[in-house]
């Protein structure tokens, strides 16, 4: 380049990656010099300086690029937060492993270790609710009603003193409960309310709190991200909590429970789990509820919620034919699904579980995230049509 200082458009373009219209914008806006070309005055020449510059800027922000976009896609961490550590296959709740909580820790207990009440306890008074009838038959349709209404009137979220918050959270997890169960509120603990209201027997009720206790939360999956999000603007907890709703409605998060419980019953309707599987596979559809990005060993959840469950013939074939295939171990929307058809819970039942226990998950981000002070705004890479001249 020190022997010819210019270079010719072929030449600058190729180097930038860039389009003739682009090439002619830089110049326009003074980032590359531009002279006449001496043997041809038609043509310009472009300082070779002001071109490797820019390929070098380029180069570094498209480094950039790939690392943010990496970010929103399994890629590594982006937040700070002391609320859920994943690691070594091992799921912790403020430093305290999940799967041991799920022994004995009622749900009241993990959201008060969540949300850092101390010694508080928001559940001791509970406010009342004005819970209006829900007409809608699937759970998580009733509680995003119920949310909805529950959102105009409630405080925003920005308050400087996070326990003036604690009441709403208590009753707003209350509420999600009753939603998903179709009962109203009341003061026994939550997984007692919602056996009642399933007509589950009291020595299976535990079962229901370990898999909510469980499922209380997974660090920045895409629902808490939502709910982040909404809680950076100011915006209500009842206004978190729908949009944590409804992306944990999708197939691809919450709504996964939906595809296993359809594995479930081609299974039992067929008698024979290995056909189904291989049918399955020959068509290239998924085999949901098996393996999980964050545990390569084995997702803890599932483990520890199976543990509860006694033997299930279409269960246990389930797992045998996946084994016998070497395909991944089970995880936690595969044992929701197992525990919620050994308890006979309705359909859908498994999605609602997931909301009532991530709830608590989501408010414990809602309110780090106020802590934070800061709005959640990142920025787009544009990929479109070059700007016209």
């Amino acid at each position: 380049m020190s022997q010819d200082p210019y270079l010719d458009t072929q030449a600058a373009t190729a180097r930038l990656g860039i389009s003739r219209a682009s090439l002619y914008a830089y110049v326009s806006r003074g980032l590359i010099e531009a002279r006449p070309d001496g043997q041809d005055p038609r043509r310009s020449l472009y300082r070779a300086a002001d071109i490797e510059r820019l390929a070098k800027t380029k180069a570094r922000g498209r480094k950039s690029d790939e690392i943010a976009g990496a970010t929103l896609d399994w890629g590594p961490p982006v937040l700070a937060s002391g609320i859920t550590l994943i690691a070594n296959d091992r799921l912790y709740y403020r430093g305290q492993d999940a799967a041991r909580l799920a022994r004995t820790a009622s749900l009241e207990e993990v959201a008060r270790l969540l949300w850092q009440c101390g010694e508080d306890d928001p559940f001791a008074t509970p406010e009342p609710v004005d819970m209006a009838p829900v007409a809608s038959a699937r759970a998580i349709d009733r509680c995003l009603q119920l949310l909805a209404g529950r959102g105009v009137n409630t405080r925003m979220i920005w308050q400087r003193d996070v326990r003036r918050l604690w009441p709403e959270a208590a009753t707003l997890l209350r509420l999600v409960a009753a939603g998903v169960a179709g009962t109203a509120p009341g003061p026994e603990p939550i997984h007692q309310q919602m056996a009642r209201a399933w007509k589950v027997p009291a020595d299976k009720a535990d079962i229901l709190r370990a898999a909510m206790v469980l499922l209380a939360d997974h660090e920045s999956n895409a629902s808490a991200f939502t709910v982040r999000v909404i809680a950076s603007t100011g915006a209500s907890l009842a206004a978190c909590l729908l949009g944590g709703l409804g992306a944990l409605s999708g197939p691809l998060h919450g709504g996964t429970t939906s595809l296993v419980e359809i594995l479930f019953d081609e299974v039992a309707r067929a008698g024979d789990a290995s056909a189904v599987i291989e049918e399955r596979l020959r068509r290239g559809d998924r085999l949901p509820g098996f393996g999980h990005q964050l545990y390569p060993g084995g997702d803890p959840r599932a483990e520890a919620l199976m543990a509860l469950l006694p033997a299930d013939p279409v269960r246990d074939a389930l797992l045998s034919a996946m084994s016998a295939i070497g395909e991944r171990q089970p995880n936690i929307d595969f044992a929701l699904v197992a525990a919620c058809r050994l308890l006979h819970l309705p359909p859908g039942s498994a999605l609602g579980l997931f909301a009532v226990g991530r709830t608590i998950g989501w408010i414990a981000h809602a309110l780090e995230q106020q802590q934070t002070g800061s709005l959640i705004r990142p920025r787009t890479r544009y990929v479109g049509a070059e700007p016209e001249d």
